[in-house]
């Protein structure tokens, strides 16, 4: 029973992480001050997550709580990146992009099966993780796409936009794939 209750948080980080990427699809799918005030209040309450988790943590060593540690940084870290994504197309004004929405929609999925991997055990768990990474790489892929796409257009000033909003969502993916590990890590020990 101690152990779904310390991974309760962690199952709300990770959806905390699906619903900052289900803010940047939507605002990438239609731009409007309602999926940016989503994707940021979902940043707001990942930090409150992240300093809940730190505070958990206080008083625990050993490689658990170095792999909750690491777990809860990665997810925080993703959620700063997906968020950022937005606030950068925001900014430098970048409209709607079926891409940069592709890409969330995966971001998205992947943390849904990492919250998923939280609540099973055993091979659903593993199965669960290894669907989170496969999203994960696939937005990774799309953002290698996105870069070779921007050196081919010859608006430099727009393809330098698309390769940053594309390279942080690559980093809310890496972020994901990191808590991935360290959930798998802790299982191993």
């Amino acid at each position: 029973m101690a152990r779904k209750s310390s991974e309760a948080p962690s199952r709300g980080q990770a959806q905390l992480l699906a619903d900052a990427a289900d803010a940047a699809a939507r605002w990438f799918r239609r731009p409007e001050p309602a999926a940016l005030s989503a994707a940021r209040t979902a940043r707001l309450r990942s930090r409150g997550a992240r300093e809940r988790a730190v505070a958990g943590l206080r008083g625990r060593a050993g490689a658990a709580a170095a792999g909750a540690a690491d777990y809860s940084f990665a997810l925080r870290e993703a959620v700063e990146h997906a968020v950022g994504a937005v606030s950068d197309a925001t900014q430098w004004g970048l409209g709607a992009d079926p891409e940069f929405a592709a890409m969330a929609d995966g971001l998205r999925s992947g943390a849904k099966s990492l919250a998923r991997a939280l609540a099973v055990a055993g091979s659903a768990r593993a199965n669960a993780l290894d669907d989170a990474k496969r999203w994960a790489a696939d937005v990774e892929r799309r953002r290698r796409a996105a870069l070779d796409a921007a050196r081919e257009s010859p608006f430099f000033v727009v393809a330098v936009k698309r390769s940053e909003v594309a390279s942080r969502l690559s980093s809310a993916a890496e972020g994901l794939q990191q808590a991935c590990d360290a959930l798998a890590g802790s299982l191993a020990e």
